[in-house]
């Protein structure tokens, strides 16, 4: 069986390999059984049979619809074997199917997790802005508002915080298609789930978390990545290179960066190296953006992680660091929630620490937010779910409903030395 893909109706010259190289690292099933609605193009539960066929892609050349310089570099970067085939190409089946619906939606919503962080923004940022260049105008909506710290990328005044009692309401119905980025359930959606489950609109997912629920009519979900920023940038290469504009390529490199843990999580691969090289190449400047997420602290905020560092707590055998902040030492510093983002981080450069905790009491509520991080293979997600929370193998958290600070610090503590004792070998 051959499978030849036409780029938005052009004709093209077709470059064949050998399917084989792809078979291993191109699990169809990720994309298409794990849904309950399937694309057209598999309607009839016919994979393709890479094993004993060979691939057609669509030459790069092709893509472009002018030889215009902006695009030299994209062009020559694409048409580098030693980039795209292997490292992007494997995603190309599940963002041919994305492109199409997104491309045949006259009303799009483009949706991210409650209390985003800069992968979410990052992503819906990066995918809208992409699909604006197209001449589209997504609606990006969000459950919740986008933290200080990521108002400085592009587009994100054009963000809208989600209003049950506005017409917000009337867009999700009205919706042709419904991207979900950066979530693999909906419940992620706090009061936006409801009108997005009763919309008849087509639900798309672009997500690295674990075991998405199904319902989706496309998806592109790869636990593997880095991130949902690194996911939307092989969409883009793939299917919208022409569109890979400064103001989509810093979203993504921002949305990587932070979800990666500045590059430091053992999910970072060369290919995650490639990408982010092609954003810098097409106007993403790594300094600036860092600079506006690490290095635009105000006084406040210092004095606030003064506070919080004397509250460090070494346990499980100096094996765990717990930082802890009450209502009132935030209230004390006139300190928002996500002021503290990144605090988490330091209990990761004690030597001999290798789970990190950061508990905070939720501004008036009687909860308290658990974030986890860990080194290794500790996987502090397995904790999160415990608390009915969630994330990734050293990145996870979760909210404890009903409970005070002290409780909800000795629950945590007793799972995460019940992992540890599991994993001695990793600590």
């Amino acid at each position: 069986m051959h499978w030849q893909r036409s780029i938005h109706g052009c004709s093209s010259s077709l470059v064949t390999r050998t399917a084989d190289r792809f078979a291993p690292s191109f699990p169809m099933d990720r994309w298409w059984r794990s849904t309950d609605c399937f694309h057209p193009m598999f309607a009839d539960g016919i994979e393709p049979e890479l094993h004993s066929s060979t691939l057609r892609v669509a030459s790069v050349r092709s893509v472009f619809r002018s030889a215009s310089a902006p695009l030299q570099k994209l062009r020559s970067s694409l048409s580098d074997d030693s980039m795209f085939p292997d490292d992007v190409q494997q995603y190309a089946h599940a963002a041919r199917a994305i492109a199409e619906l997104l491309d045949q939606s006259k009303h799009l919503v483009l949706t991210t997790h409650v209390r985003p962080d800069g992968d979410a923004i990052g992503s819906l940022l990066g995918l809208g802005n992409a699909l604006a260049v197209r001449g589209k105008r997504p609606l990006l909506l969000v459950p919740s508002p986008v933290p200080s710290f990521l108002r400085f990328l592009p587009g994100v005044q054009g963000i809208e915080v989600y209003d049950p009692s506005s017409q917000h309401n009337r867009a999700l119905g009205a919706a042709d298609a419904i991207v979900c980025l950066d979530f693999n359930t909906l419940a992620r959606l706090d009061q936006m789930e409801s009108p997005v489950r009763g919309s008849t609109a087509l639900r798309i997912l672009i997500d690295h978390h674990l075991d998405p629920e199904t319902g989706f009519a496309a998806a592109l979900h790869d636990a593997n990545a880095t991130s949902t920023a690194e996911l939307v940038s092989a969409l883009v290469l793939l299917e919208y290179p022409e569109a890979l504009t400064p103001d989509v390529a810093a979203p993504l490199y921002t949305g990587i960066l932070t979800d990666s843990g500045n590059f430091r999580f053992p999910r970072v691969s060369a290919r995650t190296h490639r990408i982010v090289a092609t954003l810098i190449e097409h106007g993403a400047d790594p300094v600036s953006i860092y600079d506006a997420i690490f290095n635009t602290n105000t006084p406040a905020r210092i004095r606030l992680l003064g506070e919080v560092l004397r509250t460090l707590d070494i346990a499980c055998q100096g094996r765990c660091a717990v930082l802890s902040l009450t209502q009132e030492q935030a209230a004390c510093h006139g300190a928002r929630l996500d002021d503290t983002e990144g605090f988490v981080q330091y209990t990761l450069t004690i030597e001999g620490v290798c789970v990190g905790v950061f508990l905070s009491q939720m501004p008036g509520r009687d909860a308290v937010k658990v974030s986890l991080r860990s080194k290794g293979n500790v996987d502090v997600q397995r904790v999160a779910e415990q608390l009915g929370g969630g994330g990734h193998l050293n990145a996870a958290g979760a909210i404890i409903e009903r409970v005070t600070l002290g409780d909800a610090k000795q629950q945590v503590l007793g799972l995460i030395d019940a992992l540890l004792s599991q994993q001695q070998q990793n600590c």
